[in-house]
C-alpha cells in the first residue's frame, strides 16, 4: 500500500488578524479625523489644534488638502476611511477563506497591494503635510498604523510577496471592487462636507447684498452643517451682552455710522486670523457701501508683548510683538489695509525682517516704521487693545466683535449677519434650523 500525502500545513491566521485590527484601527483614527474636520468647518475648535506647529486644521485648510477634496469629491480623511474599509474586507476575506479551506492568495495579494497604495499614499500626504509648515499628530498616527501595516503584510502573510502569474486579476479584482464600493459609499457624505474655502466662495458669487430675499437666498445655498453652524453662532450672538468700546477709534474701513460696526482682534501667526483677513477683505469687496464699519485691533499671542498670557507663552523671537506693533504704526497710512493682507499672506514665512520689510513697503518708510514700533505710544496702543479684548473674556485669537457683542468668527455667520444690517432677529434667518443644544452653552474659541 502507497503511503498518503502528508496535509499542507494550516494557513497561519495571525498576520490576517493582526491586519484586520489595523484596520479597523485605521478605519476609527479616520472617522475620527472627518469628525475632527467637521467640526472645524462648523467654526468649532479640534482637539489637534494644539499650538502653531503643531495644528491639524493647518494641515486640513492647506491649498493640497483642497485640491484634493476638490478633484475626488471627498476629504483625506475620508481616503483614510476607504483605505481603512479595504483593508478590513480583504482582512476579513482571508479569514473567511481559511475558514472555508479556500486558497487565500487573491486575499493576500489584495492585503499587499492595499499597503503598498497606503505606504505611498502616506508618503505622498506627509511631504504636503510638511510644506504646509505644521505638524499633524493625527495625520502622524494614521501613517504610523500604516507602515505598520506594511510591514505585518509583508512579513505575516504565507505565500510569495508578489502576486504570481495568473493571481493578478483576481487579486485586483477583489481589491478593486472592495475600494470601488467603499468610494461609492461615502462619496455622497464626502461631497458635503465643506471645503476649505466653500463659505468664501459663497461670498465671492453673490452679486448684491442689497437685493430683496438675498439673506434668504444667501442662507439656503449653505449646505446643512454650514447652516447649523450659522444657526449656532446666532444664537451664541444674540445670548451676548453688548459692551461699550473702552477706547476710540484709531482707524476705520467704512463710514461711522455703518449698521454693522465690527472690530476684529488677530494674532499674525494664528492660521485663523489669517482666514479671516482673507475672508474680510472680500467682503469688503462684496458688501454695498455703507453698510460696514471695521476696525482692526491686535491681540499677539505673545507674553513678551501682553501680559495677559502665560510667561510660556512665547516663541523667543518676537515675531508676534512686532507684527502688532507695525499694524498699529502703519494704521494712519492710506495703503493701511493692503499693507496689512499683504503681512498675513507672507504668515508661513513671517519673522522680524520680513514684518518690517512688508510694513514699510508702503507709504511708511522703513525709519518710521521702526522709530514709531519703539515708542511708547505705540505700547500704549497695543494696552489698550488688549484691554478692549479682554474685556469680552478672550481666550484665542481671532476675536470678532459686532456692534458690542462677541461673534463667532465663521465667514457665512458674519456675512450674513453684515447682510441682515446687524439685526439677528431679521426674518430671513427663520429658514436655519435650531440652533443645538451646546451652542447655548459657555463661549469657546479657535487658537
Amino acid at each position: 500500500m502507497s503511503k498518503k500525502a502528508n496535509p499542507p500545513p494550516p494557513v497561519p491566521v495571525r498576520g490576517a488578524a493582526a491586519l484586520l485590527g489595523l484596520g479597523l484601527a485605521e478605519a476609527a483614527l479616520s472617522i475620527y479625523q472627518w469628525k475632527e474636520l467637521l467640526t472645524l468647518r462648523g467654526g468649532g475648535t479640534t482637539s489637534c489644534g494644539i499650538s502653531e506647529k503643531i495644528n491639524c486644521e493647518t494641515v486640513w485648510n492647506s491649498a493640497f488638502a483642497s485640491g484634493v477634496h476638490e478633484r475626488l469629491g471627498m476629504p483625506v480623511a475620508a481616503l483614510g476611511l476607504v483605505w481603512g474599509i479595504v483593508a478590513v474586507a480583504l482582512s476579513a476575506l482571508f479569514l473567511v477563506w481559511r475558514n472555508n479551506g479556500h486558497t487565500v492568495r487573491p486575499a493576500a495579494n489584495g492585503l499587499r497591494l492595499t499597503a503598498a497604495a497606503g505606504v505611498a499614499a502616506s508618503l505622498v500626504f506627509g511631504l504636503a503635510s510638511a510644506s504646509s509648515g505644521a505638524l499633524c499628530p493625527t495625520c502622524l498616527g494614521t501613517y504610523a498604523l500604516t507602515l505598520t501595516f506594511a510591514a505585518v503584510a509583508w512579513k505575516g502573510l504565507p505565500g510569495p510577496v508578489l502576486p504570481q502569474t495568473g493571481e493578478w486579476g483576481r487579486a485586483l479584482q477583489w481589491t478593486g471592487g472592495f475600494a470601488a464600493a467603499a468610494y461609492v459609499a461615502l462619496l455622497l457624505p464626502g461631497m458635503q462636507t465643506p471645503k476649505a474655502s466653500a463659505a468664501l466662495e459663497k461670498v465671492a458669487t453673490m452679486t448684491s447684498t442689497a437685493a430683496p430675499g438675498s439673506l434668504e437666498a444667501y442662507l439656503t445655498s449653505l449646505s446643512q452643517p454650514e447652516q447649523q453652524a450659522v444657526a449656532n453662532a446666532l444664537a451664541r450672538y444674540k445670548m451676548d451682552k453688548p459692551l461699550p468700546a473702552p477706547s476710540a477709534t484709531r482707524r476705520r474701513y467704512g463710514p461711522e455710522n455703518a449698521p454693522v460696526k465690527m472690530v476684529e482682534w488677530t494674532d499674525s501667526r494664528c492660521p485663523h486670523c489669517k482666514n479671516l483677513v482673507e475672508v474680510l477683505a472680500l467682503m469688503k469687496k462684496r458688501i454695498p457701501e455703507g453698510k460696514l464699519s471695521l476696525e482692526a485691533r491686535q491681540f499677539p499671542l505673545d507674553a513678551q508683548c501682553n501680559r495677559s498670557m502665560p510667561p510660556h507663552a512665547t516663541d523667543g523671537s518676537g515675531t508676534r510683538c512686532l507684527a502688532a506693533k507695525a499694524q498699529i504704526c502703519t494704521e494712519d497710512a492710506p495703503d493701511y489695509w493692503e499693507l496689512r493682507e499683504k503681512l498675513f499672506a507672507a504668515q508661513a514665512t513671517l519673522n522680524a525682517q520680513n514684518v518690517l520689510s512688508i510694513m514699510s513697503s508702503g507709504t511708511v518708510t522703513r525709519p518710521q516704521l521702526e522709530a514709531c514700533i519703539s515708542s511708547a505710544a505705540t505700547e500704549k496702543k497695543l494696552a489698550e487693545d488688549i484691554a478692549f479684548a479682554l474685556q469680552h473674556d478672550l481666550h484665542g485669537t481671532p476675536l470678532v466683535v459686532v456692534n458690542g457683542r462677541e461673534a463667532q468668527a465663521i465667514p457665512s455667520f458674519l456675512y450674513a449677519l453684515i447682510m441682515a444690517d446687524g439685526d439677528p432677529d431679521a426674518a430671513a434667518f427663520k429658514v436655519l434650523p435650531a440652533p443645538a443644544q451646546q451652542a447655548l452653552q459657555a463661549h469657546d474659541h479657535p487658537h
